[in-house]
C-alpha cells in the first residue's frame, strides 16, 4: 500500500490503513482507562454519579482526560484516516506528504499513550502533568494539518453533495487542536472546560457526523435526501444553533443567566441534523430492502433519543460538572460519533477490496452492544434522575463498559482479519468512483494509469 510517485494524485488512497491501526489499539486501550476511572481503585472513582451529585470540581480532570482520548485520539485518527485516503480524490488534489501522516501518526499514538498512562496511575496530580503533555501532542497533530486543509478547501470538487459540512469540518481542526491545548493548559478555569465540550464535541463531531452520515445515504448509496443548496442553507442553521448553544453554556457557568434550562440547548443541533437529513426517505429505503451500514444507520437513529436525554437532563439532573450534560454527551459520544466513524471506517475499506454492497456484512455485533451501552447509560441518567432504581448502578456501569469493551474488541479483530492479514483484493482507489475501468483505474487525466 506504498506511494507511488509523487506527481499522482492518487498516491495517498490507503494510508488510512497505519491510522486505522493505531486507532483499533488505542481505543481497547481507553476502555481499559474507562473501567479503572468508573470501576477501578482511585481517589475519583466513587465520586461520580450516583455516589455523590453534584460532583466535586477535582472529577474535571478525569472526565476531560477521558474526553479527550476519543475526541482528539483514536476517533480523531479514524477521521484522519478517511480524509487522507478520500480528500485527495475527490478535490483532485495531492497535499498530503508522507512524513506529514506519519509525524500524525506519532503525535496521535503518544498523546493516548500519556493519558492513559496518567489515568492508571490514579494520582490526580500525576494523571493532569500527563494529560496536559498528552493533550498538547494531540492539539499539534491538529495544528499540523492547517496550511494544508486551507489549500485543500480552495479546490472544490465538481460533484459535493455533502457541501460545506464537509468544508467546515476540515477548516474546525487546526481551531479544535488550540482549544485542546488551551483548556489542558488552563484546566483549572471553567471557561476553557466549556468551550472544550461545546466547541469540540457539541459543534466539531456533531458537525463531522453529519457530514460522514450525509456521505454515506447520499453520497455514496446514491439516496437523494437533500439538494446540495438546502445541504449549505442547512448548514449555516446549525452553525447559528451551535454558536448560539455555545454562548448560552459560557454564560450559565458564568452566572449571567442561572436557568438550569439552558443547558438543553444542546437538543437543537441535533433534533436539527436529525430531521433535515429527512429520516423518512432513511427509512423508506431501509425498508424496502436496500443495503446500508447499520452502524451508521444505527448512530443516525440514536440522535433523536439523545436530544431528548438533553432535555431530561436539563430538566431533573441538576450540575454535575462545569459543562454539564454529563449523559447526553456520553450518548452522542458513543451512540452517535462512534458508531457513525466506525461504519463509515469499515465501508471505506469494503470499497477498496471491490466488495459489493449486497455481500457486505453488517457488524451486527457491535450494533448490539452499543444499543446495550446506551441502553445502560439512559438506566443511569433516569437513576440519577430520581425515577427509577431497580438494579445496582456500579453493575450498571460495569456492564457498560463490558458493552464497549466488547465492540472496540470486534472493530480491532475485523481490522486485523480484513486490513493486515486478508488484504489481496485490496485496490488503491475505492470501488464507488464511477469513471473506473475494468481494472480498476480511474479513467481520468488527474489520476495516470499506474499500476499498484
Amino acid at each position: 500500500m506504498g506511494r507511488i510517485s509523487k506527481e499522482s494524485y492518487n498516491w495517498a488512497a490507503g494510508s488510512y490503513v497505519d491510522l486505522f491501526i493505531i486507532s483499533a489499539v488505542t481505543q481497547v486501550l481507553f476502555v481499559i482507562g474507562l473501567y479503572w476511572t468508573f470501576m477501578g481503585d482511585t481517589s475519583w472513582s466513587n465520586e461520580f454519579p450516583p455516589h455523590s451529585a453534584p460532583i466535586s470540581t477535582n472529577l474535571k480532570i478525569p472526565i476531560l482526560a477521558l474526553g479527550t482520548l476519543p475526541i482528539l485520539g483514536w476517533l480523531m485518527a479514524l477521521a484522519l484516516g478517511i480524509g487522507f485516503d478520500r480528500y485527495p480524490l475527490d478535490y483532485k488534489t495531492a497535499p498530503f506528504d508522507p512524513s506529514l501522516i506519519s509525524t500524525i501518526a506519532a503525535l496521535n499514538i503518544a498523546g493516548q499513550v500519556l493519558i492513559i498512562a496518567g489515568i492508571l496511575t490514579s494520582h490526580i496530580e500525576a494523571l493532569k502533568n500527563l494529560s496536559q503533555m498528552g493533550a498538547a501532542l494531540l492539539g499539534m497533530q491538529l495544528i499540523l494539518v492547517g496550511p494544508l486543509v486551507w489549500k485543500l478547501t480552495k479546490a472544490r470538487p465538481e460533484k459535493n453533495k455533502v457541501g460545506m459540512w464537509s468544508v467546515g469540518s476540515l477548516l474546525s481542526l487546526p481551531i479544535i487542536g488550540v482549544i485542546t491545548i488551551l483548556t489542558w493548559s488552563l484546566v483549572d478555569h471553567n471557561l476553557f472546560y466549556v468551550l472544550f465540550w461545546t466547541v469540540l464535541l457539541d459543534g466539531f463531531w456533531l458537525m463531522l457526523t453529519f457530514a460522514l452520515i450525509l456521505s454515506h445515504f447520499q453520497d455514496r448509496l446514491g439516496w437523494e435526501l437533500i439538494d446540495s443548496k438546502f445541504s449549505n442553507q442547512a448548514f449555516a442553521v446549525f452553525v447559528i444553533l451551535i454558536i448560539t448553544h455555545i454562548m448560552l453554556q459560557i454564560l450559565y457557568q458564568t452566572e449571567v443567566i442561572t436557568d438550569n434550562l439552558v443547558k438543553a440547548s444542546i437538543s437543537a443541533p441535533i433534533l436539527w441534523v436529525f430531521f433535515v437529513s429527512r429520516p423518512d426517505r432513511i427509512w423508506k429505503n431501509v425498508l424496502s430492502g436496500k443495503k446500508c451500514s447499520a452502524q451508521i444507520l444505527s448512530a443516525h437513529t440514536w440522535l433523536l433519543v439523545t436530544a431528548a436525554m438533553g432535555i431530561y437532563e436539563a430538566l431533573y439532573i441538576q450540575e454535575m460538572l462545569s459543562g454539564g450534560m454529563f449523559y447526553t454527551r456520553f450518548m452522542l459520544l458513543f451512540g452517535i460519533v462512534v458508531q457513525a466513524v466506525w461504519g463509515f471506517s469499515v465501508y471505506l475499506h469494503d470499497d477498496h477490496k471491490y466488495i459489493d454492497i449486497e455481500d457486505r456484512k453488517n457488524r451486527f455485533v457491535s450494533v448490539i452492544m452499543m444499543m446495550l451501552l446506551m441502553a445502560c447509560i439512559i438506566y443511569l441518567a433516569l437513576n440519577t434522575g430520581g425515577h427509577i432504581d431497580l438494579f445496582n448502578s456500579k453493575t450498571v456501569t460495569l456492564i457498560a463498559v463490558i458493552a464497549l469493551f466488547i465492540a472496540s474488541f470486534e472493530f480491532l479483530l475485523w481490522l486485523v482479519r480484513d486490513a493486515i492479514f486478508n488484504h489481496n483484493e485490496w485496490h488503491r482507489i475505492p470501488m464507488h468512483y464511477s469513471n473506473m475501468d475494468n481494472n480498476g483505474r480511474l479513467n481520468d487525466a488527474y489520476f495516470p494509469n499506474e499500476s499498484e
